[in-house]
């Protein structure tokens, strides 16, 4: 009875490490954190929640003092939906260097060249998607100088 009640035992710790998702890191931080221990992280960085643009499902968050940048954070429930870094500058170099930059970085990080669907110097996407994961990192320099690097969590089927 001991051996079978040890080879269930072992059956389900290898499902459960088997079935480990991918999430990805927002900023050091996992996605797979529940979404009050995300924010309380963010907060413990140094960053403050705008109560006017935040509900119960939209949690935006910035530094004082530093309005070019913005974490938005769309949960449901306690599960972390999407993440949304939105960096503005004041002239269109510093977003284009800032754009090759992070781009650069998630090739290194994630190990894997983007799908580019658009790439000219002022407009330029790049898209990483596996089954788990979709993160976009998105250069608008057409009218105001804009970046965002969106990171949303597909559903598991």
């Amino acid at each position: 009875m001991k051996k079978i009640m040890f080879a269930a035992l072992a059956v389900l710790a290898i499902c459960a490490c088997s079935g480990e998702r991918d999430y990805l890191k927002v900023k050091g931080l996992s996605m797979g954190l529940p979404a009050n221990v995300f924010v309380d992280s963010m907060l413990a960085r140094g960053f403050v929640v705008d109560s006017a643009h935040s509900n119960e499902n939209l949690t935006v968050m910035g530094r004082p003092g530093q309005p070019s940048y913005s974490v938005t954070m769309a949960n449901n429930g306690d599960k972390i939906v999407a993440v949304e870094e939105d960096y503005r500058a004041s002239y269109n170099d510093s977003t284009r260097g800032l754009w090759q930059e992070l781009r650069d970085g998630f090739v290194e990080e994630l190990g894997r060249n983007p799908g580019v669907p658009k790439r000219n110097d002022d407009h330029k996407i790049a898209e990483f998607e596996t089954s788990e994961y979709k993160l976009v990192v998105t250069l608008d320099n057409r009218s105001v100088p804009f970046l965002s690097v969106f990171y949303e969590m597909k559903e598991k089927k």
